[in-house]
């Protein structure tokens, strides 16, 4: 299969943005189209959103409000990504480029909702979103299109059209690390505190827990004084956070002022390098888990994201997520031009046939689950380090 076939070009385009050397073994899948053998085009079906040899796509993110700093980083890498695709490889499978359609949601699901319903007849699917309530509104709206889900939570699983970002490990996973590691540190699952707001993140994270936490603090959505929680769990002598990044920075400063300061292992959407220097001092003792690849890797993945990203004013984490996203769906629909059907139930059939696929970040191969929805992401557990552009340096996997 062409897919198959070319599985190597991602490691060919990135070293050769490098004098060094690099050799990769990739496992299964292609981020770029190779030459064919023959003239003869096969016969491929396509649907709504596909026409005039060009792929309609969405970006739903909040471009306006107090996220609306994210919502650009992550719309830039995306559209870093997708020029990438068009102008450096001719399009998808060489044969399609991609016109994406950039909606403001300002994180509010009611026009979120709205803008989905105006484009239901004219878009492919939407490749790239943020935050659980804009996600579960539009999942909950009974579109057939894949939908690329805004946060890394397993119940998205249940709608069938749900579409994870491939670099990302699910908040689940991250804390069945974190939670085997918080363990081995504190000397006894009973000295492990957990804290988290009530809702949907904290819930997935809560079920990557290996035993059900004695020391426990779930708290309101959008509080601001953390004092009650710290003292819910400041007799932990580790603890497991699964918060937002303005969230910690209260949580930590709070301990400082009350005497509580234990070794914190900390979810991916916990960590942001810009807040965390509010502290003025970051944590000594602070793990995170499911972190991007540090922007200074040698690895080919990295080699090319830095060379599709050059140009951008800022370059952070969240610019990082926009591009793996990106790059999740340009694999699906490579794969289902490679099935012969580019249609939205073949972009999502495409999830159970990728197999595995090394985007050559250092850390191997990710994929689907035997049912094609849920991924499965190796989980590196990361430290700060204010020399790394991202803020943080893997130690683990």
């Amino acid at each position: 299969m062409r897919l198959r076939a070319a599985l190597a070009a991602i490691v060919v385009i990135a070293a050769a943005c490098s004098p060094t050397e690099v050799t990769t073994t990739a496992t299964s899948s292609t981020l770029r189209p190779s030459a064919t053998t023959t003239t003869t085009v096969p016969t491929l079906q396509t649907g709504v959103g596909v026409g005039d040899g060009t792929i309609h796509l969405a970006a739903f993110l909040p471009l306006s409000g107090s996220l609306a700093g994210i919502g650009q980083s992550i719309l830039e890498g995306h559209r870093a990504y997708w020029r990438y695709v068009n102008d450096d490889l001719g399009g998808v499978a060489g044969r399609f480029t991609v016109a994406l359609d950039e909606v403001d949601t300002a994180y509010d699901p009611a026009p979120a909702t709205a803008e989905l319903a105006a484009r239901e007849d004219s878009i492919l699917g939407i490749s790239a979103m943020l935050g659980s309530p804009v996600t579960r509104a539009l999942l909950d709206a009974n579109s057939t299109m894949p939908i690329m889900v805004g946060s890394q939570a397993v119940p998205w699983a249940k709608h069938g059209n749900a579409v994870y970002n491939l670099a990302v490990p699910t908040y689940r996973d991250q804390v069945t690390v974190l939670w085997d590691l918080a363990i081995d540190a504190a000397g006894d699952a009973s000295d492990v505190g957990f804290v988290a707001a009530a809702g949907l993140y904290g819930d997935d994270c809560l079920a990557g827990t290996v035993t059900q936490p004695k020391i426990i603090s779930r708290y309101p959505a959008g509080t601001t004084d953390f004092e009650g929680v710290v003292r819910d769990v400041d007799r932990a002598k580790v603890l497991v956070a699964c918060v937002t990044s303005a969230e910690l920075v209260r949580i930590i400063a709070t301990g400082n002022l009350l005497g509580f300061t234990p070794p914190i292992y900390a979810t991916g959407p916990s960590y942001d390098r810009a807040v965390l220097d509010a502290l003025e001092a970051v944590p000594e003792d602070l793990w995170v888990a499911g972190g991007p690849p540090a922007y200074e890797d040698d690895t080919p993945g990295m080699q090319l994201f830095r060379t599709v990203t050059d140009g951008l004013d800022d370059i952070n984490t969240w610019t990082f997520v926009g591009y793996a996203q990106a790059a999740t769906f340009h694999l699906l629909l490579e794969q289902a031009i490679d099935d012969g059907t580019l249609t939205r139930s073949g972009v999502l059939a495409a999830r159970g046939r990728v197999g595995d696929v090394d985007f050559g970040y250092g850390w191997g191969p990710a994929g689907f689950d035997d049912d094609g929805i849920l991924p499965h992401v190796p989980v590196t557990v990361s430290v700060p380090d204010p020399d790394a552009a991202f803020g943080l340096r893997a130690i683990d996997q």
